[in-house]
């Protein structure tokens, strides 16, 4: 079964209270990150990157334990350098050990999220990978 893990993802983001809406401020991959036109200074990007190997799942049927690595980014207004790394912080806590079936593990990479400078407008960067895990059926 194929399974949208950024997709997933960015639905918990949407649900945790950081005020990111899907579409509006909170968007799928890497694409409209440069598109100053229709997307906004303070802004979330989740894109699956990879994973590790799937393992063989013993019990019943052909099932394997995959990991999915996304990354997260988040951008900031130029004059808020506070509030985008306190928003990229609560993403962190709001991903890291979230309880969302059917994962069996969310787990974040890092102790903070990482700063990775300014675009070309002055616009704030941060960073970090977040692990999803389950159980999947092999067709």
């Amino acid at each position: 079964m194929a399974r949208d893990v950024a997709a997933d993802l960015a639905q918990l983001l949407a649900a945790g209270g950081l005020g990111l809406n899907v579409g509006a401020n909170l968007f799928l991959g890497p694409a409209l990150e440069a598109d100053e036109a229709t997307v906004p200074d303070v802004s979330c990007f989740v894109l699956q990157t990879g994973g590790d190997a799937p393992l063989s799942y013993l019990g019943g049927g052909r099932r394997t334990y995959r990991t999915v690595t996304c990354q997260v980014r988040v951008r900031s207004a130029r004059e808020s350098f506070r509030g985008g790394q306190a928003l990229a912080l609560a993403a962190l806590d709001v991903l890291h050990l979230a309880n969302a079936a059917p994962y069996v593990l969310i787990e974040v990479g890092e102790g903070s999220p990482n700063y990775i400078g300014t675009d070309g407008s002055d616009r704030h960067w941060w960073t970090f990978t977040v692990d999803a895990s389950f159980v999947d059926a092999v067709a």
